[in-house]
């Protein structure tokens, strides 16, 4: 009797009724995904609000891309993260953040090209045209940043989505451009190139080498997305008491994809070559910096692309408490959101 005066007043108040501590067997699943116990009240585990703070690490794939011209990428570009994060759950509502590291190792070819330092002189004064090529370059760059990702999502039963924003700054990084270059001579006086005559310091495709600084990466905002599958576990509290703090933890495995939006070309304007006047022959004096830091690319521009696999684990959880209205037939604790 009691119950049937108490029904109306719930109505009245709009009120939604969940049950956190029913049993499998007595739940069933509506066409919502919402579950109902054997009163036919609306109840699931995932209705109250969890704040949860957990680790993730991700790995995968990361290449430059952009409208430079000759410009590739080459394969064997990878990335790593780690990092800490907040999330904020209730009503299939995801709200997530943190702060994280990200590693990157790219690489990107580059066009043949070529260079002509006219007039040389010669050891007997005699002046010539000396002709540097360039070819089969490829700039390697190993980049660490700083990211705080800021999206929102939802719950499709045990599945999940993310969209949003990345905030990324480089905050460390060393480039390794590679060439083969090749030099010749040619002379008014004499018919035909001079090529591969050591004695005189013409060689052909030599690999050079060099450690070079850190692209000097402009300020990022990338678009984030990330979908996968939760296995949540854990004590969400005990029958007879009304406040208990939830003991949640939850295993994530998704897959990932972080687009630039923004150009990060560096404000450098290096030369790609310089040839020293005093030792035009000698290929260890001669300079070449980061197809991406020079003066070449400085009227282009490139942007980041991460994609790869993420595993999170949330590790503390806290839900929101709820009051307790009255008991079910089985025993429940039925509850009312404050």
């Amino acid at each position: 009797m009691t119950l049937f005066l108490l029904l109306p007043l719930f109505a009245a108040a709009q009120t939604r009724v969940t049950n956190d501590y029913s049993t499998n067997s007595d739940r069933l699943r509506t066409s919502s995904g919402k579950r109902v116990n054997a009163t036919g009240l609306r109840t699931t585990a995932y209705d109250g609000v969890h704040h949860l703070v957990g680790l993730h690490l991700d790995g995968g794939y990361s290449a430059f891309f952009g409208n430079i011209p000759g410009m590739k990428t080459a394969p064997g570009g990878y990335t790593a993260g780690f990092g800490l994060d907040y999330c904020y759950t209730g009503r299939g509502l995801i709200i997530q953040t943190g702060l994280g590291i990200r590693w990157q190792d790219v690489q990107n070819r580059f066009g043949a090209d070529s260079l002509i330092v006219d007039p040389a002189t010669d050891s007997e004064g005699i002046n010539f045209k000396l002709r540097y090529d360039f070819t089969d370059r490829i700039d390697r760059a190993r980049n660490i940043y700083l990211q705080i990702p800021i999206q929102a999502g939802m719950y499709f039963y045990s599945f999940y989505f993310l969209a949003g924003l990345k905030l990324h700054a480089q905050v460390a990084g060393w480039t390794q451009p590679f060439v083969y270059v090749s030099t010749s001579a040619s002379y008014d006086r004499y018919i035909g190139n001079w090529e591969e005559m050591d004695n005189h310091g013409y060689r052909k495709e030599v690999e050079e080498l060099r450690n070079e600084p850190q692209l000097k990466l402009s300020f990022d905002a990338m678009a984030a997305f990330e979908i996968g599958y939760e296995w949540a576990f854990g004590n969400y509290g005990k029958k007879g008491y009304r406040k208990q703090a939830a003991k949640d933890y939850r295993l994530r495995l998704a897959a990932f994809l972080d687009l630039g939006l923004l150009d990060i070309s560096p404000n450098t304007k290096n030369d790609p070559y310089t040839i020293p006047k005093e030792t035009p022959y000698d290929f260890s004096t001669f300079e070449f910096n980061h197809m991406l830091s020079t003066a070449t690319a400085a009227d282009y521009h490139f942007r980041n692309l991460f994609t790869g696999v993420r595993l999170s684990f949330f590790f503390f959880g806290y839900q929101s408490t709820e009051k307790c209205i009255l008991c079910g037939p089985l025993g429940d604790e039925i509850k009312l959101r404050r």
